[in-house]
């Protein structure tokens, strides 16, 4: 083995030694099941782009993650289309264990759009900066920050929908079990 292909492997190891542990997490948070898949896909193509990691590479590799994980939900839902042509209406268990019990945040997740719920879940669970952000998501820090108002926005009414609706049952609940 030549002296650049040690240094290329040795700048890899530092490079996956530093980042293995926060790319995995993002990956698990957004589906256990394939955490690993996502995390083997992402070292594999840093390999590949190598010379392309920036100075800060950690949101550079979430970015890579959450295409990986992106693209797998793609095929993922093309196959469930071809093969139930239907769609499940409950919340995914993954992002309802991700709030320890807290059902009407994660069924107002659950009411946003999956490009809503990706930025503000890379700003929460992966404490993402500004420049993170956009170097995740592919886009400018000022495109970044306002995808994430807007979907902070969609969030709060979202939670009220939830809210309002979680009310109602108990109400009617407890009108059923009271005998009014």
């Amino acid at each position: 083995m030549g002296q650049d292909a040690k240094t290329r492997e040795a700048r890899f190891t530092r490079l996956y030694d530093a980042h293995y542990t926060a790319v995995r997490a993002y990956a698990w948070r957004r589906g256990p099941d394939a955490a690993d898949d996502v995390v083997a896909e992402t070292f594999t193509l840093a390999w590949q782009r190598l010379d392309r990691v920036p100075a800060e590479p950690l949101p550079w590799l979430i970015g890579i993650a959450r295409n990986v994980r992106l693209n797998q939900e793609r095929g993922e839902r093309r196959r469930r289309r071809r093969e139930l042509r239907s769609a499940a209406s409950e919340v995914e268990p993954w992002l309802a264990e991700g709030f320890d019990g807290d059902v009407p945040l994660a069924e107002a997740l659950h009411l946003l759009s999956p490009r809503d719920r990706e930025v503000l879940l890379l700003a929460a669970w992966e404490e993402l900066d500004g420049a993170g952000l956009a170097s995740a998501l592919g886009c400018t820090k000022t495109a970044a920050a306002v995808r994430l108002h807007r979907a902070r926005r969609r969030l709060m009414a979202a939670l009220a929908v939830s809210e309002a609706e979680n009310s109602h049952l108990a109400a009617k609940r407890g009108g059923v079990l009271d005998g009014s």
